[in-house]
């Protein structure tokens, strides 16, 4: 695709222990969200303060005061698969059992990482003759964590 990034280049994992502080992020236990996975639709929703001033002669001016990420996920059904094995296996629960951690890594290695709620699992679904749908959201709880990439002395990402 020459100078474009492909999406398959973005890493979205979870912790499938159920660590729930960026305190303990070493003792997680990583499992890609990748087999199966068709969609990740990442999204920021935003609460914004629009106040017009005298000053903006009648415009509002905008600042953005809090965010709310999220990530839709979405594919077929693999049992076997760490990831939705863990995500499947909450889909009746409630409470602090939806929290664990989440890691996005961007193709430039740059990472994100923070305490997630799995929301909305659908561990499978759809007519009697195709592959079995899979689907959740990721919310982010709190401010997430930004690890920039790092480079070895070689040059290459560490």
């Amino acid at each position: 695709m020459g100078k474009f990034n492909e999406n398959w280049q973005n890493k979205l994992e979870i912790d499938i222990k159920g660590t729930t502080s960026l305190a303990d992020i070493e003792k997680a236990t990583w499992a890609p969200l990748s087999e199966g996975i068709q969609t990740i639709t990442p999204a920021a929703a935003e609460t914004a303060d629009t106040t017009p001033y005298y000053s903006g002669e009648g415009f509002s001016d905008v600042d953005v005061t809090g965010k709310a990420i999220t990530f839709a996920i979405a594919g077929h059904r693999l049992d076997g698969d760490a990831a939705q094995d863990y995500i499947a296996s909450k889909f009746t629960s409630v409470g602090d059992t939806l929290r664990t951690l989440a890691r996005w890594t961007a193709p430039n290695g740059d990472k994100v990482q923070f305490v997630a709620t799995l929301q909305a699992i659908v561990p499978f679904g759809g007519a009697a003759n195709v592959k079995q749908t899979f689907s959740f959201t990721l919310a982010a709880n709190g401010k997430p964590q930004a690890v920039p990439a790092t480079t070895t002395p070689d040059g290459g990402q560490g």
